[in-house]
């Protein structure tokens, strides 16, 4: 009998990607949100998570949940701080106690690049910093905090309740103008195709017990530490000594660095641990434009174009 995930959050960007990826291999979805959305084949169920009652309902007789419900960074300047404790953390522990209530056995929880905050910020004259899991969790402001937070009632779950569960902590993945995509993969970027199939993995990764654990998703970028002071000073040069022909493909589109590369994300332990790897990133995006490509959907991903 087939399973079924619920995906909080689900009308998102990451919910449209995500479910139809989910219904390809069997999974019956179900959406919960307050934006009605028609994603094939999947059910909808209007839920407010700041209200436990109707967190109930939705996740009454679900397998498991992929968690990404939340006011996210961009939505700080028109939110004030209330909003991101009452829908990330006041709505997270909702999930979690309708989630244990219900016997749901599984869930991903979708957190961000933002919880590691200062801990991201190389010294004013230091090279760019590897930013992995062990890194210090010190967020700036109330959309990171709440992540940690969250994260932290997730872990909770876990040791409590006998939850299996994970959190995934996404670099940037919104809808951009192709230009803008390919230099956000400078910056802590990811493509939400790999974002999605990290949460299928982690999906699988929770079948069996498992500790809490942390999990980076962000595109591949190949520098080493040769290029870190450098991609401070002068990341176009980082750019061309990788690939030579990128300086040229980027000018002609009007693309460029947008300022100083602090920090370069490595997402190695979901890669051994999830059996997860980022298929997109800048090496796909340089080549498809080199090969005409005007848009993310006409990229090809590097395990079909034989890159690493």
């Amino acid at each position: 009998m087939p399973q079924t995930v619920l995906i909080t959050g689900g009308s998102g960007t990451l919910g449209r990607e995500l479910a139809p990826r989910l219904a390809s291999q069997g999974w019956n979805v179900r959406i919960a949100d307050l934006a009605p959305t028609s994603i094939g084949g999947a059910e909808f169920m209007r839920t407010d998570l700041r209200r436990a009652g109707e967190v109930r309902s939705a996740v009454e007789g679900v397998d498991g949940i992929v968690h990404a419900a939340a006011w996210h960074g961009m939505h700080l300047r028109d939110h004030p701080a209330r909003d991101f404790w009452e829908l990330n953390v006041d709505g997270t522990y909702n999930v979690l106690e309708a989630a244990i209530a219900a016997g749901v056995g599984r869930l991903v929880l979708s957190s961000t690049m933002g919880v590691y905050g200062s801990s991201s910020h190389p010294s004013a004259n230091g090279p760019a910093i590897r930013v992995d899991e062990s890194a210090s969790l010190m967020p700036t402001d109330i959309y990171g905090q709440s992540k940690v937070m969250s994260e932290q009632l997730v872990a909770y779950f876990v040791r409590t309740h006998g939850l299996h569960a994970v959190a995934l902590r996404y670099g940037m993945f919104v809808p951009e103008p192709f230009a803008h995509y390919g230099i956000r993969l400078l910056y802590g970027g990811v493509d939400v195709r790999d974002v999605a199939e990290a949460n299928v993995a982690a999906l699988r990764r929770c079948e069996s017990p498992v500790e809490f654990a942390a999990y980076n998703v962000f595109s591949a970028l190949p520098f080493d530490d040769r290029d870190l002071k450098r991609l401070r000073t002068d990341p176009l040069g980082v750019i061309e000594r990788h690939w030579p022909q990128a300086t040229g493909l980027l000018e002609a589109m009007g693309a460029k660095p947008w300022g100083p590369v602090n920090t370069v994300y490595d997402s190695s332990r979901a890669t051994r641990e999830l059996s997860w790897r980022p298929r997109f990133g800048l090496a796909e995006f340089i080549d498809g434009v080199a090969h005409g490509a005007r848009s993310a959907a006409e990229l090809v991903p590097a395990d079909a174009s034989g890159s690493a």
